[in-house]
């Protein structure tokens, strides 16, 4: 029964794998807007499109670049300092850092 189960996950798992685009790009901590307020990123990807408050009294956002597909991830502090950044979505992404 135990090697069935692993079976059955490792099947799962290429079948989700095979589905996932091999043109996705994703960027871990990114420097480029890091101790900064967060407005500065405003005019380059507009406003959020989801804002969550963090239990340390931060703000967790969610930004979308328009017509691109490129996203943002960004955790800031209770002043909108950003602390941590992510981009993610198509490889020509890599150029929005």
């Amino acid at each position: 029964m135990n090697q069935r189960r692993w079976i059955a996950i490792c099947s799962l798992a290429l079948a989700v794998g095979s589905c996932t685009s091999w043109d996705q790009y994703g960027a871990g901590q990114n420097q480029k807007y890091s101790g900064s307020r967060l407005f500065t990123m405003y005019p380059e990807w507009g406003t959020p499109i989801a804002r969550t408050p963090l239990v340390s009294g931060g703000w967790f956002y969610q930004f979308q670049k328009p017509a691109t597909g490129c996203g943002a991830s960004v955790w800031t502090n209770d002043l909108d300092v950003v602390l941590r950044l992510t981009v993610s979505g198509p490889s020509t992404c890599a150029s929005a850092r």
